[in-house]
């Protein structure tokens, strides 16, 4: 079951064959399925956080933030610019929001100007902001013309 293996471990094998004979893909990293970092209920940071994955505030940021998607706890607060893809906010936002989603839950507390493509607010959440979409709307659907009737010939 156990042997020494003279490989170098800095090495990683292509694929790894199972008793059954089947060859497996190594795994790969996969962003969705990673746990976001979250910044808990007594943490205050003050300073930019930069990330390609998810993250949770729970606790309060004092600076800027970029990630994929931003969720923001009840108890949680970020006074600065946001640029994410998504934002869930549940907490307090001062600054302003860069997104291509953003959604307010009910206990939301914004105080931001607003850059999105898609913009839910729930009733109770409280905004005061500008909202500004991204890109611009599809054009107006054009109007069918009226078929004239054809008047007989005299």
């Amino acid at each position: 079951m156990f042997s020494k293996n003279n490989q170098d471990p800095s090495k990683k094998p292509a694929s790894t064959t199972l008793d059954s004979g089947k060859k497996v893909a190594p795994a790969t990293r996969n962003k969705s399925a990673n746990a976001p970092s979250i910044l808990s209920r007594d943490l205050i940071v003050t300073g930019e956080i930069s990330t390609d994955g998810d993250v949770q505030i729970e606790g309060r940021l004092e600076g800027n933030i970029k990630a994929t998607t931003l969720t923001i706890g009840e108890q949680g607060a970020v006074n600065g610019k946001i640029n994410a893809g998504k934002v869930l906010i549940r907490g307090k936002v001062t600054g302003k929001i860069n997104a291509n989603s953003i959604e307010m839950a009910e206990t939301a507390n914004v105080l931001a100007d607003l850059e999105q493509d898609h913009l839910i607010i729930a009733n109770g959440a409280f905004f005061d902001g500008k909202c500004t979409r991204k890109s611009k709307p599809s054009s107006a659907p054009a109007s069918t013309p009226v078929a004239k009737a054809k008047e007989p010939k005299s």
